[in-house]
């Protein structure tokens, strides 16, 4: 059996021939209903069914369904309440032809034709006109009881119509109650307590109205009852008009489908027709398999098997290595699916080399619902992952893959894809995923981002700094260094020349001693000012090098910035002449950067002048060299005791000079000064110095949050779509609470972080379990959606660094460096803690009250179908294997089954199940049983058809292993056909 399931037709139940009151004969209403495109029609003459057998066998030769019926005049209403009895072909093995309804139907409701007849004559008081003319008139004579006709037809099995709504002699026409007058009566002021009792009492199965708009919704709320339309034909040109859509087999178990389904029941031209003529590229009409050509292996497997498939939800079952899995492996393989994490066409399985690759000798095709096809490719081939995916598969492995897995990132991503197909075409930008417009979308922040960065680097490089004056170590040694200059200043001043009396002047002395001693006095006071000039060189030249160098770098820096604005003003120069922009006018920089090289080329001269003169041939130090010989020989023209004052003198002077090198000043290292300077900046400035550096750390770590939180926004206006389509369909969500929001996440923290600090030191964070627990429980207590918790967060892990807060540790302060692994320093700590990396925004899904690390993998497996069923706006075929393997049952029965109903409305849907009851709880439209015979070569075969066809049926019970009760409760949706279990 080979059957597409159930698919729309035109059911016309209401038609009536020249049986009874109608005007056409039997091969006038089939060539009709052929003409109106009908496939399903009831022909219900009153109280006969004379016609029934013909038109049957004319039916069968214009492929069109006729199914018995009979219109009942019943006791009830002022003109008598119309039903129509609808019957099967066959029930409990027992024909239904006319001739058994006329004995067991119309017989035992006093409806003979002879008592008809005799009705006929005696109302028209003459009894020479003919049987037919009597007959046709007493069909109005006479009654029934509506209970006892209804009981009588679902005796049968039949299904028992009653005219509704304002149709003529419609149960609310005629039985009204309440009220006098026919227009100021609604249907439900119309109930009575009889018909109260029709309806509820299951006296009636279905509602004959005049259109959509006739009670079809009270109906369906206040009694459970499906509503149809009908031609109610006895004119040819009526036949078809008011006939409605059905979706289900065409027959009567198809009929009896619409009992505990109305919406199978449409009105006007379904949807899905309309989808499939107008988009047939988005519907898989009928896959084909067949050995290649060339084949030579001895299994069969695919013996030219071609299965059509249904344009809504196909549901593929069958026992435990029946070959499911592999119709959708083959059908998502012919559709270049991109997803080839095959279940049946891998390596190990068909695939396998071993003793052969079966794969090769089979080929397969698809066919598209405008008779189009794909090319014939071995079950060997790859995708095509740069051409274009014509259907959706979500194997069962890959399924698995995002549910059982601890890394989030993979399962954002696919719901990621689904979020970017609700993003309009005109805020895409011209990009292919979210990611993509999220990364052009916030550049220029990420720039920003990257300077704000720079600055944090520098700024812990100043705090490593003050915080290194901080510890006793860095004390201990200004300490120990003061001391050794003080001990160094005692041992000089120890040393101080003797002094020795200046001669006494003697008047007698001649003038040439005296001139001598002038000399060298003014030669001593010629080679200090020489030293004087020698220090003030050094020192102009040690900041002339610095400036220079500092110009230079600044110089690059601009030059760099020239580049890089030239380098935008380019980028940006053709999009701007699209709206006659000239980038030139539009930016107006002037670099002067001559200025620059002007003062670096005088300042240069500076500095080679003073190089000049400390190392050119007569440079200063030959000067002072110089007066030091010419003092040194004017010392030599001088007595013993003048000689001896001299050198006191000369000596003197280099030990005041020994001593003030010790003393120094503040500005000059390696001296007492300096060292008392540092001891005091230490115990007056540096704890205020570092609070500032700190402060200001923490000013930009809050302007990078700024500016973090801004590329949030973009997320959340992605996002907002999205969130308007859930809102939008609320009411279909509302047991399916899922929430959207893009917030802060903290990425991989603690990996990257004990990467840099050892666990093994002591430390807050010593031990491998102590110190991961202690981390994340800080991470876990932050709500990093808050730019205050994020600076407590920062610096709560660097004072955790600083002091030991194990149990009984006493807050002991811990050097950072000693906690760090080998390669690692304190900067790269810091630069990894205040630059912010690991806070990405992420857009957070939550299900009900979960976020999605918190879900389980039912749960996550349940809302990442949610996503492909129902917010998922493709409308490309959805193949699925196996969808509930990784759902526990709340989540199959709660979210999958609610869904899979929403998405057929929309797409074509082909699934995978072990499970029939997930076909019938589904509603699918067809079932296709695989069946792989392993003692005949491996031959596959298959039967398809609608759940309510009887052979479907029972396999479907079959595969359940004798759980029908079960089945057939089920929203007491499938007692279609009677089963003896």
């Amino acid at each position: 059996m080979k059957d597409i399931g159930s698919i729309w037709n035109k059911w016309d139940l209401h038609i009536h021939s020249d049986a009874s009151d109608g005007k056409m004969n039997c091969q006038e209403i089939i060539d009709k209903a052929k003409e109106e495109k009908l496939s399903v029609i009831a022909l219900t003459d009153h109280h006969t069914v004379k016609n029934i057998d013909k038109i049957k066998e004319l039916a069968k030769l214009n492929d069109i369904i006729v199914l018995s019926g009979i219109e009942f005049r019943t006791e009830y209403g002022q003109k008598s309440v119309h039903m129509i009895g609808l019957f099967p072909d066959n029930y409990n093995d027992i024909d239904l032809d006319g001739k058994f309804l006329t004995e067991n139907i119309l017989n035992p409701l006093g409806l003979s034709e002879s008592m008809i007849i005799q009705k006929g004559k005696e109302a028209d008081g003459t009894k020479d006109k003919s049987d037919e003319y009597y007959f046709k008139k007493g069909i109005f004579l006479v009654q029934v009881d509506f209970k006892t006709a209804a009981n009588l037809i679902h005796q049968y099995g039949g299904i028992v119509t009653v005219h509704a709504g304002s149709k003529s002699n419609s149960i609310d026409e005629e039985m009204k109650h309440d009220g006098t007058s026919k227009k100021n009566v609604s249907i439900y002021d119309s109930l009575g307590p009889v018909k109260d009792e029709l309806f509820k009492g299951g006296y009636i199965d279905i509602c004959e109205i005049r259109n959509e708009k006739d009670g079809k919704e009270f109906y369906k709320s206040e009694f459970c009852k499906p509503s149809i339309t009908a031609s109610d034909a006895h004119e040819k040109s009526v036949i078809g008009l008011g006939s409605c859509w059905v979706k289900a087999e065409k027959n009567f178990n198809g009929l009896k489908q619409i009992l505990n389904e109305p919406e199978r029941v449409n009105f006007n031209n379904p949807e899905i027709l309309e989808r499939v003529e107008s988009n047939p590229l988005k519907f898989i009409k009928q896959i084909k398999i067949k050995r290649t050509a060339n084949a030579t292996m001895n299994e069969i497997w695919y013996d030219n098997i071609e299965i059509e498939l249904n344009p809504g939800l196909v549901a593929i079952i069958g026992n435990k290595g029946s070959g499911k899995s592999a119709i959708t492996d083959i059908i998502s393989l012919c559709a270049n699916t991109h997803n080839d994490e095959f279940s049946f066409l891998n390596k190990y399985k068909f695939r396998s080399p071993k003793p052969y690759d079966r794969s090769k000798q089979i080929q397969a095709q698809i066919v598209w619902a405008d008779n189009s096809c794909s090319d014939w490719i071995t079950l060997d081939s790859s995708c095509d992952k740069t051409n274009v995916e014509r259907v959706k598969y979500i194997p069962q492995s890959f399924l698995e893959s995002l549910c059982v897995t601890e890394d989030d990132k993979q399962f954002e991503d696919e719901i990621k894809k689904i979020i970017f197909q609700h993003t309009p075409l005109t805020d895409r930008y011209g990009k292919n995923t979210l990611d993509e417009i999220i990364q052009y979308l916030s550049s220029e922040n990420s720039n920003a981002e990257r300077v704000i960065k720079n600055k944090i680097e520098k700024q812990n490089l100043e705090i490593i700094e003050l915080e290194k004056k901080k510890t006793a170590e860095f004390k201990n040694t200004i300490e120990n260094l003061l001391k050794n200059k003080e001990e160094e200043l005692v041992v000089v001043q120890s040393q101080k020349p003797e002094e020795v009396k200046k001669p006494i002047d003697d008047e007698n002395v001649n003038e040439q001693k005296q001139s001598v001693i002038k000399s060298i006095e003014n030669i001593s006071r010629e080679v200090t000012s020489i030293q004087q000039r020698i220090d003030e060189y050094i020192a102009k030249r040690t900041e002339l090098n610095t400036d220079i160098q500092n110009l230079s770098q600044i110089k690059q820096s601009l030059v760099l910035m020239q580049s890089n604005i030239s380098q935008k003003m380019e980028e940006h120069k053709s999009f701007l002449l699209k709206y006659n922009l000239d980038i030139n006018e539009v930016v107006k920089v002037d670099f002067r950067l001559n200025l620059i090289e002007d003062k670096i080329k005088s300042l240069t001269k500076q500095r080679s002048e003073i190089v000049e003169s400390l190392d050119g041939d007569d440079n200063l130090y030959d000067k002072k060299k110089k007066k030091e010989e010419e003092k040194k020989a004017k010392e030599n023209e001088l007595n013993g005791p003048e000689r001896m004052y001299q050198k006191y003198l000369s000596e003197i002077e280099k030990w005041n000079k020994r001593c003030n090198d010790i003393l120094g000043d503040d500005q000059t290292e390696d001296t007492i000064n300096y060292y008392k300077k540092i001891q005091h900046y230490i115990n007056n400035n540096l704890e205020q110095e570092l609070k500032n550096a700190q402060e200001m750390r923490n000013n930009l770590v809050q302007e990078l949050v700024d500016l973090k939180k801004i590329t949030l926004s973009t997320y959340n206006k992605l996002y907002a779509p999205v969130l308007d389509f859930v809102e939008r369909f609320k009411d279909k969500m509302r047991d399916y609470p899922i929430q959207f929001s893009a917030s802060f996440i903290v990425r991989d923290f603690s990996s990257r972080f004990f990467d840099i600090v050892s666990q093994s030191s002591a430390g807050s964070f010593n031990g491998k379990e102590q110190g991961f627990n202690r981390l994340n429980d800080e991470i876990d207590h932050v709500d990093f959606n808050d730019s205050s918790a994020i600076l407590h967060f920062t610096n709560n892990i660097n004072t955790l660094l600083l002091s030991d807060v194990r149990d009984n540790m006493n807050n002991q302060e811990r050097d950072i460096e000693s906690q760090l692994k080998k390669g690692h320093t304190k900067q790269e700590l810091y630069d990894y803690i205040y630059q912010l990396d690991y806070i990405q925004p992420s857009f957070q899904l939550m299900m009900g009250d979960k976020q999605l690390p918190a879900l389980s993998p039912g749960e996550r497996g349940a809302l990442l179908l949610l996503f492909y069923l129902f917010i998922d706006m493709d409308d490309k075929p959805l193949i699925i294997d196996q969808p509930e393997e990784n759902l526990d049952n709340e989540s199959v029965y709660n979210y999958l089954v609610h869904f899979i109903k929403e998405a057929k409305q929309k797409r074509q849907i082909i699934i995978v199940t072990h499970n029939p009851n997930l076909a019938v709880v589904c509603d699918a439209d067809q079932i296709v049983e695989m069946k792989i015979d392993k003692s005949y070569r491996n031959k596959v075969s298959f039967q398809s058809g609608a759940i309510e066809n009887s052979i479907i049926n029972d396999r479907i019970v079959t595969i359940l292993e004798g759980t029908y009760p079960a089945f057939n409760n089920r929203d007491c949706k499938y007692s279609i056909v009677e089963h003896k279990l």
